[in-house]
């Protein structure tokens, strides 16, 4: 069953690459502006706190939870676009793995929002980018504009869902970090404006419902990979 309008996602300066942040994503993950919004209980993820905070006009949420499934495994998880089809049960029907580096990601996914909500579906390019220290894992995104270089596929997406949106504001990112009693810290960020019609406090009250099932997808996904 399908649970969010949207899942797991800035204009770039023209001198700049076309994936480059003007949110950048240590103003995201910085400690700082942050303060408690709510707290859930999922049945995969546990307790999920979920806090909020304002950048450049963005209202932005981070979840954070504990899980025994380690950093890699969930990494692993959060990087298998193709399989977010599968996994995530916020209804993901394409999912393209663009171009894989070392320590980045380029990605395409279409959302199919139920028609009920009588909001169009959504999709985005993505570039993405992994960093590890010390066991901790960190993959982190924001929206490619115009496609980068893959304005061709981008196209064809717009030809083929004309009615679909692509969100103008889409950042955020995962964090993974080991604990001294053996379990994950997990930390989970999203900075967007879906775009469209739909108000802003509707964006973001959909967001805090639907949070706690993004991370308890990742979590769920992991235990069924062995942890």
């Amino acid at each position: 069953m399908k649970k969010s309008l949207l899942p797991v996602l800035t204009l770039g300066l023209a001198s700049l690459p076309a994936w480059s942040m003007s949110m950048s994503w240590s103003s995201i993950q910085s400690q700082s502006g942050w303060s408690t919004h709510t707290t859930k209980t999922h049945a995969d993820a546990g307790t999920v706190q979920v806090l909020k905070k304002t950048i450049s006009g963005i209202q932005c949420f981070k979840g954070i939870a504990t899980t025994e499934v380690k950093p890699e495994t969930l990494y692993n998880v959060a990087a298998d676009i193709p399989g977010t089809r599968r996994w995530s049960t916020a209804g993901v029907k394409e999912a393209e793995v663009l171009a894989k580096g070392t320590s980045t990601l380029d990605y395409y996914q279409y959302l199919d929002v139920p028609g009920w909500t009588m909001a169009s579906d959504r999709f985005w390019f993505l570039h993405g980018i992994v960093e590890r220290s010390n066991g901790t894992v960190a993959f982190h995104w924001d929206r490619l504009e115009n496609g980068g270089p893959y304005a061709e596929r981008l196209n064809q997406v717009k030809t083929d869902h004309a009615d679909a949106i692509e969100p103008p504001t889409n950042a955020g990112g995962w964090v993974f970090t080991p604990q001294a009693d053996g379990n994950t810290l997990i930390e989970y960020y999203i900075c967007t404006d879906t775009g469209g019609m739909i108000p802003g406090a509707v964006q973001n009250a959909a967001t805090t419902k639907t949070l706690p099932d993004t991370v308890g997808d990742l979590v769920r996904e992991g235990r069924k990979r062995g942890g």
